[in-house]
């Protein structure tokens, strides 16, 4: 006796899992293959991913398949030529093929000046050339209706010259929905909306989502953030729904603390959404040897759209959201790097987290514990079963401790909504030999210059700064940098109490900067987000043996949210 569809939703959404027996294939409108930010090079061999994913599309039968932008990762006309060659070895039969769909980004333009041959300027010229070397059915802005369903393909540069406006870009959903009304109304941006899916708060188009924000039809389907697609973060639900398609290259994330702050891994990601008249389901998949993540809970979002019962608004999804927790006998242990001492590796073992907080403690000359550094790192969920080593290792630099002193590191599981776990905790105490001041600052906030586009900004009555543009520049001394010694390594210290109020990505990027020439970065960090007081953060980087050395350098503060401010209580230059 086949279930009610009724019963059917009811239940999945209830217990968050798919019943075995599924849905009657014969309502299923269409099936739909999703990649995005593919980033092929030159050859052939750099579109191996796409041809894993078009053969696994294949497999399922997919009868449309998107590519969400950042196709090559450069304007790479022999890269477009070889992946038409690579759609066309899988679909060798053009009138089998499936219907493709292009959304045009910006890693598509870049470089292409170099190459252009058709006199377009900028971004139109290479979205052509893109198109025709793809021979991709789609110009950059498009709409269509294709099984009854309706479809928008916007490029990344929306309001920019020569492209649609946002109004422009606002009446064209309008139209769309108002002669579509109780379907689903595909949206397909590169950029998704603001502060909706994972890493959109910093990552994400504010003018998308204050568009988006009327229609409550909307499906919007996107790239861009470079997530992996084992996240439960990469579709969101509020005033309409998001899906991100997380990325088919590495994925990455800013990570408070940590230098590098976005820490890259290889990924291999695609997902199949399948259209039903009452609901999409959307599977997603490894295109290495496609198996599926989380296979016994797929996305499942009941159409039409009723906000209140929404399963992926972010409060409702969290209370299915596992949160992970370290086994009884779990332990940290802290172990030196190298000989000299270059760092200490934080070892424990895996608690099936999406993220791990590491808070460092310094132990006061009263024997209190007081709060030092704090670095966020990710788990290893993004790992299929097979390749994850059940054991988390992390590097801090020395540059964070003094010698001799004691710390008490504690690492606090986090599930995909940051909701934090108990901690495991562990104490050492530093041996490496003292690093070298060669500069130092007690008091930068009343010695050094912050300025913004060059001119003075003023500390305001509670002693922070906040540039009202979200960009501020700490002005070094003009020497500090001048004398260092070529082949060595170096800590760049700073204590800095920063307050960033919106959310775990709205925190403080900063970077260490040459003022001069071609201002090479040295390094950069990622500050924590909320009230979090004043933190240690470190910088470590190589003088060159040959070439240009750093001479004068700038400490560059960039926000991500408006409500940010930051106080710096101290600097320091050490050579190791």
């Amino acid at each position: 006796m086949m279930m009610k569809r009724r019963h059917f939703l009811g239940g999945m959404l209830a217990t968050g899992i798919l019943p075995a027996f599924g849905v009657p294939e014969s309502e299923r409108i269409a099936r739909i293959g999703m990649m995005t930010d593919t980033h092929i090079g030159q050859t052939l061999e750099s579109c191996s991913r796409v041809k894993a994913a078009l053969e696994l599309f294949k497999s399922k039968g997919v009868e449309m398949v998107i590519n969400c932008g950042d196709l090559a990762d450069r304007h790479y006309p022999d890269g477009y030529r070889f992946y038409r060659q690579t759609v066309n070895t899988v679909y060798p039969d053009a009138a089998t093929r499936p219907k493709e769909v292009y959304v045009y980004a910006w890693h598509d333009t870049a470089n292409y000046d170099a190459v252009k041959r058709d006199g377009l300027p900028g971004f139109l010229g290479a979205f052509e050339n893109m198109r025709k070397l793809l021979e991709a059915p789609n110009p950059h802005t498009c709409d269509f209706v294709w099984k009854g369903l309706p479809f928008l393909v916007f490029p990344q540069f929306t309001g920019h010259a020569g492209f649609l406006s946002w109004a422009d870009y606002e009446k064209a959903i309008e139209r769309t929905c108002a002669a579509n009304p109780g379907k689903p109304v595909f949206v397909c941006d590169h950029v998704p909306p603001a502060d909706t899916v994972f890493h959109s708060r910093e990552w994400g188009c504010e003018e998308c989502r204050r568009v988006l924000n009327r229609f409550p039809q909307v499906v919007s389907i996107s790239g861009h953030v470079h997530g992996s697609l084992a996240c439960e973060r990469l579709i969101w639900q509020g005033q309409f729904t998001a899906i991100n398609l997380g990325c088919l290259q590495t994925w990455g994330g800013f990570a408070p603390g940590s230098t590098p702050p976005r820490q890259a891994k290889p990924n291999f990601g695609v997902s199949v959404m399948d259209v039903y008249p009452d609901h999409l389901l959307i599977r997603r998949y490894d295109v290495r040897d496609r198996s599926e993540y989380s296979p016994d809970v797929p996305w499942l979002v009941p159409l039409p759209f009723v906000a209140a019962q929404a399963p992926y608004v972010p409060a409702t999804a969290a209370k299915r959201c596992r949160q992970p927790v370290f086994a009884p006998d779990t332990t940290v242990k802290v172990t030196p790097v190298r000989s000299p001492v270059t760092g200490y590796e934080i070892a424990f073992r895996e608690a099936g987290a999406f993220m791990y907080r590491i808070r460092c403690e310094r132990k006061t000359a009263n024997g209190n514990w007081e709060p030092y550094s704090r670095d966020d790192i990710f788990g290893e969920f993004w790992k299929a079963p097979k390749d994850r080593s059940g054991e988390s290792r992390y590097v801090l630099s020395a540059g964070f401790f003094n010698a001799g002193e004691t710390y008490r590191i504690s690492v606090s599981p986090l599930d995909f909504f940051y909701r934090e776990s108990p901690a495991v905790t562990g104490t050492f105490t530093a041996t490496h030999p003292p690093a070298k001041s060669l500069w130092s600052c007690a008091d930068p906030m009343a010695t050094l210059r912050f300025t913004e586009y060059g001119k003075a900004v003023e500390r305001g009555a509670d002693g922070y700064f906040s540039p009202p543009s979200g960009q501020g520049t700490l002005r070094l001394p003009d020497d500090v940098f001048a004398n260092l010694e070529r082949g060595k390594r170096h800590h760049f210290t700073f204590d800095l109490d920063g307050i960033q109020p919106d959310g775990e990505w709205c925190a403080w990027r900063v970077t260490l900067r040459g003022r001069t020439g071609d201002r090479v970065t040295l390094a950069d960090v990622q500050t924590s987000p909320g009230k979090p007081g004043t933190l240690r953060y470190v910088m470590d980087f190589n003088t060159p043996l040959n070439g240009d050395m750093p001479q004068t350098c700038d400490l560059l503060f960039n926000r991500r949210s408006p409500n940010s401010k930051l106080r710096v209580t101290r600097l320091e230059l050490l050579r190791a």
